[in-house]
């Protein structure tokens, strides 16, 4: 048997060495370069996700008198308000289908308008939710000023409140106010003598341009028939309120932290609204005017010679008034406020001379008008609640205008949207 040579490695040439070692550099440069790189794109991601998840979100909105509205606060509250909005809009939809089987036009017809109010609202909340939260920083600076504080057991009753609105009743503290406030009104319009009711005709137009957006939607009116007073118990509303929270989770991304902080501002903002409505004046200047509302100008000057001939200013009013809410009344509209007609009448009543009869056009008409009376008298219950109202709203637009207030808002801001508007019936 040939006995096997064992193989001797060959020794590399001085050649050879050189080029090993310049090809391990190559690599050790190439890995180095590798790992730079995956480092570089690393930090990227970092940087990228910082500004996303951490700068973003802390950056500022907007700021008043220099406290900051941060973009994370701002769409937490967006969300929110969105889905309040949806959430009511939903509700209506499903009872206006209820009623639309039952063959109620009216009522349908009723649902849908209050719909498609929500619909409006639902476009504009994006902006005038930055509006409120700027409000909200005033009126919260206004309520340490006077000494108004929101306790967590506040908090707790409103939120209790809304879950009992959701499972059909009340609060025990709301069925005794709810008793309390029915004894107030019967007591108040027992006292009060009102005057002749006013022409729906001369109502001023209104628009919800202006609608603001609220943290709690506790006075949706939903029609129906009016319950008797359900008190709803404990251990029902604890688990309303779990189920409300794991709501909010899923669909809005908000806990039960920033759910109360919603609650809260709401409270500060209806706490320091009755402070300074309370302040508004119970006695206003009012006019008290008649009308005959007639289609033409020439219309209106043979009514004016009737008038001039001897004829009595209310029975030409039963006799050719176009206006069902005053002609037989003989075209009285009673003491009322400024701002309750549209602003052609508004003025008139308010600047012609007592006594004297003259035609005014609106989009109603032409209008023989004569003002009766003008005196400062006590407000009724319903335009003292309007002044009171009045009085705040003017009090927040004043504050808004002396506060330094900077905004950064854009549209990039914004969460992302996936609400579908369309009406009840359908159409977009």
């Amino acid at each position: 048997m040939t006995k096997q040579t064992q193989s001797v490695p060959r020794e590399l040439t001085r050649r050879e060495r050189a080029l090993s070692k310049f090809e391990q550099e190559q690599l050790h440069r190439l890995y180095l370069l590798l790992g730079i790189a995956g480092g570089l794109v690393a930090l990227s991601l970092l940087l990228g996700a910082l500004y996303t998840y951490v700068y973003i979100p802390n950056s500022a909105v907007a700021t008043v008198n220099g406290e900051k509205i941060t973009v994370s606060q701002y769409q937490n509250r967006v969300q929110y308000e969105r889905f309040i909005l949806e959430d009511q809009y939903q509700q209506i939809a499903a009872e206006r289908a209820k009623v639309v089987e039952s063959n109620n036009e009216q009522l349908a017809g009723l649902y849908e308008q209050w719909a498609n109010q929500i619909l409006q609202q639902r476009q504009m909340v994006d902006q005038q939710t930055l509006e409120v939260m700027v409000g909200d920083i005033l009126i919260q600076a206004e309520a340490v000023k006077r000494g108004i504080s929101v306790s967590e057991d506040e908090v707790t009753e409103q939120v209790n409140r809304f879950m009992a609105s959701r499972a059909g009743g009340l609060t025990s503290a709301a069925a005794s106010e709810t008793v309390t406030a029915q004894a107030e009104a019967s007591k108040t319009a027992a006292a009060w003598t009102p005057t002749p009711t006013l022409t729906p005709t001369l109502a001023p137009i209104t628009s919800t341009k202006d609608v603001t957006p609220t943290a709690t939607p506790f006075d949706t009116p939903i029609p129906g028939p009016t319950p008797t007073l359900n008190i709803v118990a404990p251990d029902i509303l604890t688990t309303q309120y779990n189920n409300w929270l794991n709501t909010l989770s899923q669909n809005v991304g908000i806990d039960a932290v920033t759910y109360r902080q919603f609650i809260r501002a709401s409270i500060f903002r209806d706490k320091v609204s009755k402070a300074i409505g309370d302040e508004a004046p119970k006695l206003a200047e009012q006019s008290n005017s008649r009308h005959i509302l007639v289609k033409t100008d020439e219309d209106a000057q043979k009514v004016i010679q009737r008038l001039k001939a001897g004829e009595k200013f209310a029975d030409l009013a039963k006799e050719l008034s176009e206006d069902p809410g005053s002609k037989d009344d003989g075209g009285d509209l009673g003491f009322v406020v400024r701002g309750r007609f549209v602003k052609v009448i508004d003025d008139a009543v308010f600047t012609q001379p007592i006594g004297e009869v003259k035609a005014v056009k609106s989009d109603f008409g032409v209008h023989v008008l004569e003002v009766l009376a003008r005196e400062k008298r006590e407000l009724s219950p319903e335009d003292y609640n309007q002044s009171k109202r009045t009085t705040f709203d003017d009090w927040l637009k004043s504050m808004r205008d002396k506060a330094t207030v900077q905004t950064y808002w854009s549209k990039e801001m914004l969460p992302r949207d996936k609400f579908l508007t369309q009406s009840p019936t359908g159409a977009n």
